[in-house]
């Protein structure tokens, strides 16, 4: 990329992608306002940002795009400047990737002993499951993608780019990766993210040596995953094998138009009570499965000024998220149980749980389960509920079956506290803070029941 004068008889730098010179009308413009800047007797404020464009990226780049003030630039200035500050965040990107694999390691023989994405997930306060993710891009880019790391660098190759090159053909021999990577990486500077994942899937039916078998590996490849989307709307994502995503289709469409005279309302309403009907169904029947000795059940907190109609404060389902004080109302209408939350009004932690509903309660793990919400392992979102009672100190020393001494941790973090030298301490507020081998240190708080933090 260049900012440079017309009359200039400079070669074009290599590899720095399309050459696109400033406007005529631009320099004129210039030796109109600033006659004696072409002499060099008066600085021209889009000069830094002239340099920063002409240059290959580096250490340079961003305090001479810093250098001019941003409203004393030109327009043409502050465009040339904004795209070459999204080439620098690639040059970043590339950095970051560096330091990743070299703190992560390499990958071991034994994946179950990679422990180099727990440092990752610290340092870069990510779930492990995130980590997992930076990691494997991070040895792919260190290994045989090395020139994905260097068009990051030079600023002709976006992180979304490589991040969809790297896993596109993650499956690949590494001369087939690198063919492909060859191929697109011509053409990277000059498309978007859309446009370049076309290219790659082009490239990937022409030169994978088993695109007739990919579909086989791409219909194992389930997902079946739930997102809070926010304003009281959650979001189901379901993807596996043709056949079996169009049965669920198919009888969500017959159980939409079999109920339109009793429900009304658009089909899209009626699929999705299909869908209910089926889990109401399921976890009310004498065969549904019990996690830590209870059955499986939706939790719905309010506070008292609500349930006495004081006020109309939104309600949580902790774990997944808010939703507005009817939808709560709307669960008691239909019969649901009351439980009593003591809460800690100064930090919202939960102080006592009645369990007086169930009907074989166990209590250490109700208390537990609502106190957290989630695992509390480092940014894991795992359901407490399905996490591991964890003895901080182990049952067979001496340690308690307590409060004090058993907390939800899901497995990974689980078996990391026990074969890779992680340990925690469980604080007088219940918050729990982990330390790695290498002295980074994270802390874990239990669930807050306000309506605040």
């Amino acid at each position: 990329m260049l900012l440079t004068p017309p009359w200039w008889d400079e070669p074009d730098p290599p590899d720095l992608g399309d050459w696109e010179p400033i406007p005529q009308e631009v320099w004129e413009e210039i030796e109109r306002t600033a006659p004696d800047w072409m002499d060099g007797g008066l600085a021209f404020s889009d000069q830094p940002v002239d340099d920063a464009c002409r240059l290959p990226l580096g250490q340079h780049t961003y305090p001479l795009l810093k250098m001019t003030p941003v409203d004393e630039m030109s327009s043409t200035a502050k465009a040339w400047a904004l795209k070459r500050t999204r080439d620098l965040i690639s040059h970043l990107e590339a950095f970051c990737a560096e330091l990743t694999a070299s703190l992560a390691g390499p990958t071991p023989a034994d994946r179950r002993e990679d422990w180099g994405p727990y440092d990752v997930a610290a340092a870069t306060r990510s779930s492990i499951y995130s980590a997992d993710r930076q990691v494997a891009f991070a040895r792919d880019l260190a290994s045989r993608l090395t020139a994905t790391r260097a068009a990051m660098s030079e600023g002709r190759c976006t992180l979304g780019q490589a991040r969809a090159l790297s896993e596109g053909v993650a499956h690949l021999p590494d001369d087939v990766a690198q063919e492909i990577e060859s191929r697109l990486l011509k053409f990277a500077h000059r498309q978007d993210l859309t446009k370049f994942k076309a290219s790659l899937r082009r490239w990937l039916a022409r030169l994978d040596p088993n695109f007739v078998t990919r579909s086989k590996a791409a219909r194992a490849e389930v997902i079946v995953e739930h997102h809070d989307l926010g304003d009281g709307v959650g979001e189901l994502l379901i993807r596996g094998p043709l056949e079996r995503t169009a049965i669920i289709d198919l009888a969500m469409r017959a159980y939409a138009k079999a109920t339109k005279p009793a429900l009304g309302g658009a089909a899209a309403n009626r699929k999705l009570a299909a869908l209910v009907q089926w889990a109401e169904d399921y976890l009310t029947s004498p065969a549904a499965p019990r996690r830590h000795g209870r059955a499986f059940g939706l939790n719905v907190t309010f506070d008292a000024p609500t349930l006495f109609g004081l006020a109309r404060h939104p309600a949580e389902i902790p774990g997944y998220g808010m939703v507005p004080a009817e939808a709560a109302f709307e669960l008691l209408s239909n019969g649901s149980p009351l439980r009593r939350l003591i809460i800690d009004e100064a930090d919202g932690r939960l102080l006592d749980y009645g369990t007086s509903t169930y009907l074989v309660p166990p209590p250490l793990a109700d208390f537990l389960i609502a106190l957290y919400g989630t695992s509390a392992g480092p940014h894991s979102n795992v359901p407490a509920a399905d996490c591991d009672m964890e003895h901080n100190i182990p049952h067979q020393r001496g340690g308690g079956t307590d409060a004090r001494n058993n907390t939800p941790i899901d497995r990974r973090w689980h078996r990391t506290k026990t074969h890779a030298g992680w340990s925690y301490v469980k604080n007088r507020d219940d918050s729990v803070t982990w330390t790695s081998p290498t002295g980074l240190t994270e802390t874990v708080y239990p669930h807050d029941y306000r309506l605040g933090p």
